[in-house]
């Protein structure tokens, strides 16, 4: 079956270009605020929570039936949580929380009450949904502009705070995991990034860049905006020259979102999504990636050919990938128009709890209405691959971020 996100996405695309209003159809609306979070998870005794507090009855029942298995907390030690939470001006809250000593991805979403009081509903992530759109449809359907559809059961509940005083907020966040079955889990997360948001507009015209910015990471941070403001601004200006002649058409606009994807031992994963629109049938989407190693006040850029030393993984990842892509039914797959990959054709590619994920653009394995294909690669399938001390083993062993996180 297509997953929900390319349906959404080709029929508001398509309802852009009958509509001539590609910006306000073609994109999910951006958070007011998006934090990324690292820390941990730490036994908590069930004697210490209090009744409807964290952890409690309410959240057990809550929780739901379930056995242990993916998501479940069977270990004891703390074990690392990177936590990526987005915020609407009216409450709503979407989060993406990785587990990475469970190779475990889960999206939650609920509501923040005053500014700290957060309380979501965690169920397991499908490996080719799209966190953006997945944050979009959630908040729809919390909103009833979507009819219902089917979703895994839940797995898990956070009741925690999220600081807020003079000095700021969103610092840290703190409370309780409780999984459907198990002890509950003491989560603290302190803030490693927020999104930070570049703009120009005027008339027709809208150029825009979403990144996250890392306090205290100068270096990394100037990183980015190098990879980022240069096309944001260019793009407003090609449009100006356009407006000004009487040539601009419909609509001129652009997005770019830099999303934070995975982070372990000093390694950081992104993806770059744009949405473009340029008077065209229908707004484009193209997708990059980076993979970085921080040390000290340096950034090295790394690509795929840093995650494998094994001979002949080139042509193993080819085999693995377009077999998940038949699966999907990826058209130029399936007719025979591609028949094996490149290490370019692999180039854009995360790194997650749950394994790497190679991103394909509209058009590169199938039509515009197919969408962009993603295909996750668990790390099971790619151990016996990698480099042992290259990104991808710190990844698979979920190793800790080292990034400074801001508490």
């Amino acid at each position: 079956m297509t997953p929900l996100p390319r349906i959404a996405r080709a029929l508001l695309a398509s309802a852009a270009a009958a509509l001539c209003l590609g910006q306000a159809l073609a994109q999910p609306l951006s958070p007011d605020s998006k934090t990324y979070y690292v820390g941990g998870l730490a036994p908590l005794e069930e004697g210490s929570v209090p009744e409807g507090w964290p952890g409690g009855a309410r959240d057990r029942e809550r929780a739901g039936p379930g056995g242990e298995g993916e998501g479940s907390p069977s270990a004891a030690a703390e074990a690392p949580a990177v936590l990526d939470l987005s915020l609407w001006d009216d409450g709503f809250a979407f989060a993406r929380l990785q587990l990475p000593t469970r190779r475990a991805v889960l999206y939650g979403s609920g509501w923040l009450k005053d500014g700290t009081e957060l309380r979501l509903v965690f169920r397991p992530a499908a490996g080719v949904e799209d966190p953006w759109w997945a944050a979009e449809l959630a908040r729809r359907a919390a909103a009833g502009e979507l009819a219902d559809e089917p979703r895994a059961e839940p797995v898990a509940v956070l009741t925690a705070v999220r600081d807020y005083d003079w000095a700021g907020e969103g610092r840290t966040v703190e409370g309780v995991l409780r999984f459907a079955t198990g002890e509950p889990l003491r989560l603290t997360v302190a803030r490693l990034a927020s999104a930070a948001r570049w703009s120009f507009s005027q008339g027709r015209v809208y150029s825009t860049a979403v990144m996250p910015r890392f306090p205290g990471q100068d270096a990394l941070n100037e990183w980015l905006q190098e990879r980022a403001l240069p096309a944001m601004q260019a793009f407003a200006v090609e449009g100006l020259v356009l407006d000004d002649a009487g040539e601009l058409g419909w609509g001129w606009w652009r997005e770019e979102r830099i999303e934070l994807t995975g982070a372990a031992g000093p390694y950081l994963s992104l993806l770059s999504t744009t949405d473009d629109y340029t008077g065209g049938a229908h707004p484009n989407s193209f997708h990059a990636s980076y993979l970085v190693a921080l040390a000290a006040a340096e950034v090295e850029a790394l690509d795929l050919a840093d995650l494998f030393a094994a001979p002949g993984w080139v042509d193993e990842l080819s085999d693995l990938v377009l077999a998940d892509l038949a699966e999907q039914g990826a058209l130029w797959v399936t007719t025979g128009q591609v028949e094996a990959l490149s290490q370019a054709d692999l180039g854009v590619f995360t790194l997650d709890a749950q394994g790497v994920t190679f991103h394909f653009s509209p058009y590169l394995m199938g039509p515009y209405a197919q969408g962009t294909f993603r295909v996750t690669l668990p790390y099971e399938s790619l151990e016996h691959l990698a480099d042992p001390d290259g990104p991808l083993a710190a990844f698979a062993r979920g190793d800790g971020p080292r990034a400074a996180a801001q508490r």
